[in-house]
């Protein structure tokens, strides 16, 4: 995986934290689950185009 969709994800997480503990706990669980299905989708689409 290349360093773009490292930092993505990183944002995607570090955006996950902010919403969690500025305590809006609930768009933070919905940031969670969408960028842990983002994240697994990228990952299979990159594995099977090796």
């Amino acid at each position: 995986m290349n360093t773009f969709w490292r930092v993505l994800w990183v944002v995607a997480y570090a955006i996950t934290a902010y919403f969690t503990f500025t305590g809006n706990m609930m768009m933070g669980m919905y940031w969670m689950a969408g960028t842990m299905l983002c994240e697994a989708v990228v990952g299979l689409v990159m594995n099977l185009r090796k």
